[in-house]
């Protein structure tokens, strides 16, 4: 994955790495859950192997925000970079809520 692609992982990491300060959209209120692709893989095997004829969700259903991870990397990485807080990205990808609920 290239480091400049847009995701805001990778986009926190560069800027941090850089001294830049971490951009963050809005109020930093969106949400987002991440996972590991083995984790997914693993558990796509497993519903494959099953009886399971029901949809399922398998993506993780811890969210965070976008300012907990920006301020995570900036934990992690020991630097001492600032944010800042823009109104508007240049694209507005799907927001919030990214795995379902009941």
């Amino acid at each position: 994955m290239h480091m400049n692609n847009g995701r805001v992982i990778s986009n926190f990491i560069l800027q941090a790495l850089q001294g830049e300060p971490l951009t963050v959209y809005r109020s930093g209120s969106q949400t987002r859950a991440f996972q590991y692709v083995s984790d997914l893989v693993h558990d796509l095997v497993a519903l494959m192997d099953s009886n399971v004829r029901s949809p399922v969700n398998l993506g993780n259903p811890e969210e965070h925000t976008i300012l907990e991870f920006a301020q995570l990397i900036k934990t992690l990485l020991a630097v001492g970079v600032k944010f800042s807080f823009f109104l508007k990205p240049r694209t507005t990808p799907r927001e919030g809520n990214q795995t379902s609920r009941k």
